[in-house]
């Protein structure tokens, strides 16, 4: 082997009998109205996985295992690929690419694909539709076969959070994990900072395909790049079979890129071992009682158009 393989055997043979999993209350994910899903049924288990992966930061590479989206498992491989490679090219691709500039009164027009064991229909496919203004006042779905327009009162601007950050690499780096020290809380789902800055990152890319500014997501790509535990699996497919990059923290928790345009395309959970939801009253979800490498979760993005109205597609 080399002494990358080396070192990489080697963490996994220390870390492999001294970690447990950490049990904690079952917390059902929330799914929030419109372009944001947070990435669902995370449990902060500093496990086995996040040891190995910071292990093989260390050396220079990272490991994933594959999986394919439909929630069927595939024996967990190890790869060695570099995450500042991939992303370097993800950061270039979005720096060549048009800027779109939507008005504040269009919509952006989503429609979604969600499948796993843990999603709300299980293992049945199930498409969701949903439109945002882009100034943040409105947004509109599908209920019951009718188009539903609610009104946000007070909403933000997605487009103005983008504007406020800062293009380059450093000050973008700086800005995000200032926030997130800053925070009242921690998200128990990252308990570190490093898992916190990737989450954040990962939420921004995947509630906008549209209108952050190219230099603006390039650096996203490149920061992704700079955080410690960060992995990549060149070797995945998404919730529709379409190919896929998935970039991990560790958690089991990934978000795919478009191998051809590097864009956000799908969000899931990938059983690890680990990670599985722990009731104190009724033990382990019997969801998860699956084969580690199984999709758990996924929400993949079919459609993502800017147009003039809700209803449109």
């Amino acid at each position: 082997m080399t002494n990358m393989e080396d070192q990489l055997a080697e963490a996994m043979r220390r870390t492999a009998g001294t970690i447990e999993p950490r049990v904690t209350e079952l917390v059902t994910g929330g799914i929030a109205r419109g372009r944001r899903r947070r990435l669902r049924n995370r449990v902060g288990a500093a496990s086995a996985v996040a040891a190995v992966t910071a292990a093989a930061v260390a050396a220079g590479v990272l490991t994933i295992g594959a999986a394919d989206g439909t929630g069927t498992s595939q024996p967990p491989a190890v790869r060695l690929v570099s995450a500042t490679e991939v992303l370097g090219r993800a950061a270039q691709a979005m720096e060549v690419r048009p800027e779109s500039r939507p008005r504040p009164d269009q919509w952006l027009y989503v429609k979604t694909l969600e499948v796993g064991v843990a999603a709300e229909h299980g293992m049945h496919p199930t498409a969701g539709e949903n439109w945002t203004r882009f100034d943040g006042a409105r947004e509109a779905g599908i209920y019951n076969g009718k188009l539903v327009i609610e009104r946000k009162a007070g909403a933000a601007s997605a487009e103005a959070r983008l504007a406020s950050l800062p293009a380059d690499p450093q000050a973008l780096r700086a800005k995000i994990y200032k926030e997130v020290d800053a925070s009242a809380r921690r998200d128990w789902q990252y308990p570190d900072r490093d898992g916190e800055a990737f989450d954040t990152i990962a939420q921004l890319l995947w509630s906008n395909p549209v209108g952050i500014p190219p230099k603006t997501q390039a650096a996203f790509y490149r920061v992704l790049a700079t955080i410690p535990g960060v992995g990549i699996d060149k070797n995945v497919k998404d919730g529709a079979s379409r190919p896929a990059i998935a970039v991990t923290h560790g958690y089991g928790e990934q978000f795919l890129l478009d191998p051809a345009t590097y864009q956000v395309v799908a969000q899931r959970t990938v059983f690890n071992g680990h990670n599985a939801p722990i009731s104190k009253a009724t033990g382990t979800d019997p969801r998860y009682e699956v084969p580690v490498g199984t999709v758990t979760y996924s929400l993949t993005r079919l459609t993502a158009k800017v147009v003039d109205k809700p209803g449109q597609r």
